[in-house]
This record gives structure tokens, C-alpha cells and sequence, in this order.
């Protein structure tokens, strides 16, 4: 299939761009806003020789992506917060077996099972892990449409680079913004990475292998851990991600992910055009939180202002990106409406702290 330019809602662009990546399975349970990836991958993708399967819960979709990961397959699965709450144990489990695999959480208002309309309000369970154990996932966060398609690979490659869970975040204003992207030519990007070393294909080739994550040893689940948290160590140093504008001189930098960082393009350009010297960071890996945005600020910044979906939870790691240099302050709201600020709420709060 050849490059095509569609208008489609960003969930859809989500199951277009895995399906041309080369993704030939995606498991998944119904959950608003999730569903349309699972209805999209149903259509399209028996085109490349893959296929759907709706699973009887969550539980069953995680074991089934553990499933197939064991055997070098990347595979991928769609839910929402209530879903990735009951998908964590065997999510830990592919950490500790390193299993690749990719995941999309497209967040709903909480706690419990809460209102089905956007939030951001999943980015602590994103971040630290979300199971028991000492492990993280990496985690994508686009703005938009054309991000997403440009993301997939790269949530590939770092799959298969650290053998290790991707997750993709989207809030629910991006997954349910319907806009144009042009997406790629089919390329199989898992023929690319070499799985001959660890996946579980039978022993005609190679030795018996052996799938551990536990030990009644002390000593090995020492060494476990050590390797993994040298793994997390270097995706640190290596993988983290950002765009910013304007920060050069800026006297108040505003920090967001997601359709609040998008919106700041907008904020950003108007305010400069009434010679106000705003800038804006937006984190594009979650984790690893992209701390060197944060290492050479201007020496003109008053201030940072964090804008969330959430009663501040990214605000933590700006502030311990930050370490006190500037002060670091908080506007958000969660609750359902979408956006939960809009252009000149965000607007009023930036002035507001450059006149205090």
C-alpha cells in the first residue's frame, strides 16, 4: 500500500500506523475512548495478513501479548485507564522477562471507573510503573495527528532495542480529534531486529531457554534487577525526547503534554506578538522525563508554569528537573470538559503570573 494522505480520527490514525508498521496482531477489550483503535485494526488488518482478536477481559489481552512476545512477535493492544489498571501485573511480568510489546492508554477521568471524557490523570501509573516492582516503560506522548504516525516506529525501535513495553499516552480531546496525516508506505519494521537470541521458537536450533522472573534466591533476583535498572539507566541517558519554542529569553516557560502542549503553540505566538517573552517545553517521552530540556535555562526565567489535565502529577518531575532554580507552578482541573482549559484560561494564568 502506498503513501495516502486521510482525515481520520487520531485513534484510527493510531491503528493505521501500526498496521503499516508491520504490527500483525492487536489484542484488545471494548473501552471507551480506546474502542475505535480495536474497531479500525478489525477492517484493516486482515489487508496485511494480521488480525484482530477481541479478548473476554483485560486480563486475557495482557497474557495474550505476553503470549505472543515470548516468541519475537510484536503485538499490540488498545484500553483505557480501567483496562491498563488490570493489565499491570503482566505488564511487570514482560518487564522482568523483558518481552516487547506496544500499548496504547487513552486516558479517562478517575479514580474507579470515572467518566469516559478525557484526562491526563494516568501519567503517575504511565511513569512509575503502574505494578509491583522496581521497573518502568517507556511512554510516547504525541499531540497530534501526523506525531502519532511519526511515533510508531520510533515505539518499535525502542521495543525492540530494550525488549521492554511501549506505551503510547493519549488524552481524550487528541484521541478523539478527527484530522489529516499522511501516512507511510506498509514497512515490516519487526523484520528489522534480530530475535534469535531470546525468543521462544522451539529448541530444534538453538538450546533449551527458560522463562524466569522469580527465584527463591536472593542472589538472582539481585542480579535481575541490576540489569534492569542498568537498562532503565541508559534509556535515561539516551531516549529522552522534547520540543521547545522559544525558551532562549523567556521570562515564563510553560510546561505541557498532550492538547495542552499543542495549544501553547498558540499561546506562545500570541503573547510574543504583545512582546511578552513566554516560552514553552513539551515533554514528548514521559519516561524517561526529558530532564536536559531543564539543565541549561535562561538566565531571564521567572518562572515555569505546568499546565495539566490532572491535579498535578508531571509537575512533580518539573520541579525535580528544576531543582529550585526557578519556581515551579501548578494550573490544572480534571473533570471531563475537553480541553479542561482552554486557549485564554491559559492565556489570563500566564499573565497573571508575569504582572505578579
Amino acid at each position: 500500500m502506498t503513501q495516502q494522505t486521510m482525515f481520520l480520527k487520531n485513534t484510527e490514525t493510531f491503528a493505521e500506523s501500526l498496521a503499516r508498521c508491520g504490527v500483525k496482531f492487536h489484542f484488545a477489550y471494548p473501552i471507551t475512548p480506546a474502542t475505535d483503535v480495536m474497531k479500525r485494526m478489525a477492517v484493516i488488518l486482515p489487508q496485511y495478513g494480521g488480525k484482530m482478536l477481541q479478548m473476554e477481559s483485560e486480563l486475557a489481552v495482557s497474557s495474550a501479548l505476553a503470549g505472543a512476545a515470548c516468541t519475537g512477535m510484536l503485538c499490540a493492544t488498545s484500553s483505557s485507564g480501567p483496562g491498563m489498571t488490570l493489565m499491570q501485573e503482566a505488564i511487570s511480568f514482560m518487564c522482568g522477562a523483558e518481552l516487547p510489546c506496544l500499548m496504547l492508554d487513552s486516558m479517562r477521568v478517575g479514580p474507579g471507573d470515572g467518566d469516559i471524557l478525557g484526562a491526563q490523570s494516568d501519567y503517575y501509573m504511565s511513569t512509575r510503573g503502574g505494578g509491583h516492582g522496581d521497573y518502568h516503560v517507556p511512554v510516547l506522548a504525541p499531540s497530534d495527528g501526523q506525531e502519532i504516525v511519526d511515533l510508531v516506529p520510533e515505539g518499535i525501535r525502542l521495543a525492540y532495542t530494550y525488549r521492554t513495553p511501549v506505551l503510547f499516552v493519549f488524552d481524550g480531546v487528541t484521541a478523539q480529534t478527527t484530522e489529516t496525516a499522511v501516512l507511510p508506505e506498509y514497512h515490516d519494521y519487526s523484520a528489522e531486529y534480530d530475535t534469535s537470541s531470546w525468543a521462544y521458537t522451539g529448541t530444534k536450533d538453538h538450546p533449551k531457554r527458560a522463562l524466569i522472573t522469580g527465584s527463591y534466591s536472593h542472589a538472582d533476583g539481585y542480579v535481575m534487577n541490576e540489569h534492569l535498572r542498568a537498562k532503565y539507566e541508559t534509556i535515561r541517558a539516551k531516549e529522552q525526547q522534547w520540543k521547545e519554542s522559544n525558551t532562549e529569553d523567556a521570562e515564563l516557560i510553560v510546561v505541557a503534554f498532550g492538547i495542552h502542549g499543542r495549544m501553547c503553540k498558540d499561546l506562545v505566538a500570541n503573547l510574543r506578538a504583545q512582546g511578552k517573552k513566554v516560552g514553552s517545553i513539551r515533554p514528548v517521552t514521559l519516561w524517561p522525563f526529558p530532564d536536559k530540556a531543564f539543565e541549561n535555562l535562561p538566565s531571564t526565567l521567572k518562572k515555569i508554569l505546568v499546565v495539566e489535565m490532572n491535579h498535578g502529577q508531571m509537575v512533580d518531575d518539573v520541579r525535580l528537573a528544576v531543582n529550585g532554580r526557578v519556581p515551579v507552578h501548578f494550573f490544572g482541573k480534571t473533570g471531563g470538559d475537553m480541553p479542561m482549559y482552554t486557549l485564554a484560561e491559559m492565556t489570563a494564568e500566564v499573565n497573571r503570573l508575569l504582572e505578579e
